[in-house]
């Protein structure tokens, strides 16, 4: 626009809008949904020695480099990995693998492995996953061909309806090529990536998740139980990594690594090891078996020198993973005004406004002033979102507004057995003291004992009241695929005096197939339902959405720079996300000892989706089957 909007128009959305308020801290979805305002001269050294590297080993001067980002809380560390992501994405010479969270310590190279294959179903620059743009790079090398993603994704199904055997023939050529990946079953997961209807399961078995028996037929890979995976899983993911490196260079970033919990004192491997160490020792490992590719650390100077070099043998561990140490800088007078101005364009675009002058409603020598004082970004914006002349929101409206944002942003996987009982306690924790179905609760038990004998399978128990009579449930969450895994878990939930129970209680939304398959999950479920007084209870993705939501809001309270009184405030008003939710009133009500209707039938559903895959004109595929 010429012409700036009138003031009057403009003032009146700046007192209902604060385009710097919750937006101190980066969250993990920020990062893949390309939403970031970026100003890159903000500690630009220090993405440009990422992507500059990227460089270097594309044209082979180097194969592999470490790169540690040191900085105190609110420097940007998180948002410079962002930027990185964003330039990857928009040259498509790399494939970007980012780590935030790390799960049980003890089962780190398993969490990595699932974490390395959430990346990898991310968007990548042809506007697919990333994984299957490096399956066309590879097929084209293989077959010599120019075929784009969306090509294949079009083809791939039909060619292999038509011909099943093609993929063994592709993948002896993969061995032809010595592309580094040891177990075929990995070429040909990857593979069928590329068909719509395939994908999710492929990308199951390929983190180490359990899929079913006639999932694993149709894709002809072999069963492995989730319970064996550990020992696997750091070979199979550096098998993809490698892979990947072949076709694009993998940028494998460790971020936020400045956590306080220590590793499973039962577990000697881990015993007393920080987060830091656990992963810092992770990055080692995964630096000396990469072909070539980038590793990024970030974290703070002070977890670096009191965790990170009190390793045992940290030498080795710092000639790797910081080959190359970068220091992230405060902001300075300039860089608060480009800061300001980044933000303001935005918030003056999404509201179609032209202000009187670019920083507008901010004094530029009073930002200058501040910037002399070289706050973090995070200490910037907090103070920008302070001064901003907006109308102050009323805490618990603030609250509300980040738990909407939280649940519409949330990607619910709902064979994450650890979110969906972590928010289940979470959720119940918040009802202590009140009776819902007739149980007044009491506690909430997170650690099952004795823990050798639960192994995970019962992860939370209610302890309360019912017609005045004790009792005591242990909840399951159980959404494995194989049957002796469901098996071993239903049956801990008969062991009612070995965890102290008065009833066991399954959370499940998929379905239990009949005998003769999965006989001894049948046998259990049927012991736990009609002889024991045990329940199965179902729920549907938006039950459990919002007790994900809310617990999500509870642990980001300091970065949304909420408080707990807010907080609290929000769920009185709002206890009905909580006491009205079908999944919680189902675990305490009287059980019917009923199998539940409305539960998910994974394989018919897919026995479906392939038979109409089958059915479907493959013609047009013949191209690609000469190519083969």
């Amino acid at each position: 626009m010429s012409v700036f909007t009138s003031l009057d128009a403009i003032n009146r959305i700046i007192q209902t809008h604060n385009p710097f308020s919750r937006h101190f801290v980066v969250k993990t979805q920020q990062i893949w949904a390309n939403e970031l305002p970026d100003v890159p001269s903000i500690n630009g050294h220090a993405s440009k020695a990422v992507l500059d590297a990227v460089k270097e080993i594309e044209e082979e001067n180097v194969s592999t480099l470490g790169i540690a980002f040191l900085a105190s809380k609110g420097r940007g560390k998180t948002h410079i990995l962002g930027r990185i992501r964003q330039s990857l994405r928009t040259n498509g010479n790399g494939v970007f693998i980012y780590l935030s969270e790390y799960g049980n310590l003890s089962a780190v190279k398993h969490h990595f492995l699932q974490e390395v294959v959430v990346s990898l179903r991310k968007p990548g620059h042809q506007e697919v996953m990333q994984c299957q743009e490096v399956v066309t790079d590879f097929l084209n090398h293989a077959l010599g061909r120019n075929f784009s993603p969306h090509q294949l994704i079009a083809l791939f199904p039909k060619v292999v309806a038509k011909d099943p055997q093609i993929i063994e023939r592709i993948i002896t050529k993969a061995f032809q090529l010595n592309i580094g990946v040891e177990d075929p079953y990995i070429i040909k997961a990857l593979l069928w990536t590329l068909s719509a209807v395939h994908a999710p399961y492929a990308l199951n078995w390929l983190s180490g998740k359990e899929i079913t028996e006639y999932q694993a037929n149709v894709l002809g890979l072999p069963e492995i139980s989730e319970s064996k995976q550990e020992i696997y899983a750091f070979n199979k993911a550096m098998q993809i990594i490698n892979f990947i490196s072949h076709y694009k260079t993998p940028v494998i970033c460790f971020d936020e690594l400045d956590g306080a919990e220590c590793g499973d004192e039962d577990i000697v491997s881990v015993s007393g090891f920080t987060r830091a160490m656990v992963v810092s020792s992770l990055g080692k490992d995964v630096y000396n078996n990469l072909r070539r590719g980038v590793l990024v650390t970030a974290m703070y100077p002070s977890t670096w020198q009191q965790e990170v070099r009190a390793l045992p043998g940290n030498e080795a561990v710092e000639d790797r993973i910081a080959e190359l140490e970068i220091d992230l800088r405060p902001l300075n007078e300039n860089t608060v005004i480009e800061l300001v101005r980044c933000w303001l364009d935005r918030f003056y675009e999404i509201h179609n406004l032209e202000p009187p002058y670019e920083l507008y409603p901010f004094d530029e020598d009073e930002l200058r002033e501040i910037g002399k004082e070289k706050p973090t970004v995070r200490e910037f914006l907090k103070l920008c979102a302070e001064k901003f002349p907006a109308v102050p929101v009323d805490p618990v409206e603030e609250v509300s507004e980040v738990y909407e944002e939280i649940k519409s942003n949330l990607e619910v996987l709902l064979d994450n057995n650890q979110t969906i009982s972590n928010s289940l306690a979470f959720a119940f924790h918040n009802l202590i003291g009140q009776t819902l179905e007739s149980v007044t609760i009491e506690s909430v038990d997170r650690e099952v004992s004795p823990k050798y004998k639960s192994n995970g399978y019962i992860q939370l128990r209610i302890i309360g009241k019912e017609n005045n009579e004790k009792v005591k449930i242990g909840v399951g969450v159980i959404q494995n695929c194989h049957g002796r895994t469901v098996g071993a878990g239903v049956k801990r939930l008969t062991w009612y005096k070995d965890f102290d129970l008065t009833r066991g209680c399954l959370v499940r939304s998929k379905a239990i197939p009949e005998p003769p398959r999965w006989r001894t999950a049948n046998t259990f479920l049927r012991k736990l339902t009609k002889e024991m007084g045990g329940e199965w209870a179902s729920f549907q993705a938006d039950d459990i959405r919002p007790l994900i939501a809310l617990r999500e809001v509870f642990k980001s309270l300091e970065d949304y720079d909420l408080d707990q009184d807010a907080f609290d405030q929000f769920l009185e008003r709002h206890k009905d996300i909580i006491t009205e939710n079908p999944l919680i009133r189902e675990i305490l009500s009287d059980p019917s000892g009923e199998v539940p209707v409305e539960v998910n039938d994974e394989d018919e559903e897919f026995e479906r989706a392939v038979a109409e895959v089958s059915e479907s004109d493959s013609d047009d595929a013949e191209e690609l089957l000469l190519a083969g």
